[in-house]
């Protein structure tokens, strides 16, 4: 992809992104839970800059208690913002079906990698295809439930 359609995709990913975490949140998850075929989170995080928070949609899979999202940013060849975010500031939040928790987010350890890599494909083989546009290793992100006191 050329960097300008790279812009053009992040700002209607933007836009429907929004649109999604309205529709999801006003049906406590009833309406909008799957996308492309997979289960759809709703991530909040922190700016690493600005210090706002944002919630973001994407698509993940259950590993035990662990939610494991891919860092795939629509196939375009930069991080999502979430990403970057969460390598700054590892706490965040999920909603799920109307039900919220706290999350510490990490990298997925090589070792689980691949085993985790097929069940996203599983859900939505797009990511494949994601990953053979872009230069960069598409990363995938651990959500563990926070259980600090």
């Amino acid at each position: 992809m050329s960097a300008r359609s790279d812009r053009a995709l992040t700002v209607v990913s933007r836009h429907v992104g929004r649109l999604h975490t309205r529709v999801l949140r006003r049906t406590d998850g009833r309406v909008g839970a799957r996308w492309l075929g997979g289960d759809v989170v709703l991530l909040t995080h922190r700016g690493r800059t600005s210090g706002r928070t944002y919630t973001t949609p994407v698509l993940y899979v259950r590993d035990g208690d662990d939610l494991v999202v891919a860092a795939s940013n629509g196939g375009i060849d930069r991080a999502p913002q979430w990403e970057l975010n969460l390598q700054a500031d590892p706490r965040g939040a999920v909603e799920v079906g109307g039900r919220r928790w706290d999350v510490v987010a990490s990298v997925v350890a090589d070792a689980d990698r691949q085993r985790l890599w097929d069940a996203l494909m599983a859900n939505c083989p797009r990511y494949d295809g994601y990953q053979a546009t872009v230069s960069r290793r598409i990363a995938l992100v651990r959500l563990s439930p926070d259980r600090a006191p």
